[in-house]
């Protein structure tokens, strides 16, 4: 049994530049932070009997690969020619489809695991092109290069996307100021509605001035991490509010009239600083911050808001137990 666990994101600005139709433009650039919210994927070989065993949100058997439901499984088994039949499971700390990254940090795990189940040789960068490559071009699903990026490296990242589709991240120090203010200041909030954020992405291409907003939004970048560095919680309560109204302007499915009582309701009447939605927009979580996190959370005490609190994933995805008795070279 070989078990991972791959952390999650928020993008905290330059989100939606690693997405092709702008950086083939313009070239993509954004900065991305690792949190301790994770799934768990699990690999193991089927030893008394001859079926694959899949749990996601349900659990079934199959005989055949191809039979396989859960598409990102199926095709990254088929990728690494895994012809065992194995056991694979996934389990998560956050619902799906709430903005933070889900699929690609499955996809990561699942790498992982058979990197350890078959003694492969992958460096990390070529687990994130695999990653990429299995989740956007073979299964199709819409998005950029951040999520695969961030799951499989962790911390605080700077990615740039070249127009040529070229990759390249830095790990960026992360000081005590900042670990403070992630811990003491930032709070993931949750809409409670889900979405789907390829047809949030597929949205966006019919905007003509999509990108400009995108422009706009990466033009935060350098603000951001002085902000960060500085611990200038104001300032960066500022940047998300104009990245969220920047944001709002992309697609019009980006928002509707819940979200936005949701968010006015945090500002006016629990005394948040200013956020924003995190991934494609529709629903999941609001980062937002906060200038007194024991006041805020005393504010909730009588709401139904659910919320995360938030620390740093340093170490990205990573196998935590191996039992490797059952398995058969």
């Amino acid at each position: 049994m070989i078990l991972t666990k791959t952390p999650y994101r928020i993008a905290l600005s330059g989100g939606g530049t690693d997405l092709d139709f702008y950086y083939k433009k313009k070239s993509g650039c954004l900065y991305t932070l690792a949190i301790d919210q994770y799934v768990y994927v699990h690999l193991s070989l089927r030893v008394l009997d001859d079926n694959y065993f899949i749990q996601t949100s349900d659990a079934y058997f199959v005989k055949n690969l191809k039979d396989i439901r859960h598409n990102l499984i199926r095709e990254t088994l088929k990728y690494y020619n895994i012809k065992e039949k194995v056991h694979v499971g996934t389990y998560s700390t956050v619902p799906t489809q709430t903005g933070l990254g889900s699929s690609s940090a499955a996809v990561i795990g699942l790498i992982n695991c058979i990197k350890k189940f078959k003694n492969l040789k992958i460096s990390e960068k070529q687990i994130i092109k695999d990653a990429y490559k299995i989740e956007r071009e073979i299964c199709g699903n819409q998005g950029g290069w951040q999520d695969q990026t961030i799951s499989q490296i962790g911390g605080l990242v700077k990615l740039n996307i070249s127009k040529e589709a070229k990759i390249s991240y830095k790990k960026l120090k992360v000081t005590n100021k900042m670990k403070s203010l992630v811990r003491n200041h930032l709070l993931l909030i949750y809409t409670k509605q889900k979405r789907d954020s390829a047809k949030v992405i597929s949205s966006q291409k019919k905007n003509k001035n999509i990108i400009s907003i995108y422009d706009s939004i990466k033009s935060l970048n350098t603000d951001l991490i002085n902000a960060l560095k500085k611990k200038q919680v104001k300032k960066l309560a500022d940047i998300f509010n104009v990245h969220w109204g920047l944001k709002k302007k992309i697609s019009n499915i980006i928002s509707n009239n819940n979200i936005n009582s949701f968010y006015k309701k945090l500002i006016l009447k629990h005394n948040c600083e200013g956020g924003k939605l995190i991934g494609a927009g529709g629903g999941g979580f609001f980062l937002m911050v906060v200038k007194n996190k024991r006041k805020f959370l005393d504010s909730l005490s009588n709401s139904k808001i659910s919320y995360l609190e938030l620390n740093i994933d340093f170490k990205g995805s990573r196998v935590i137990d191996t039992t490797m008795s059952n398995f058969k070279k």
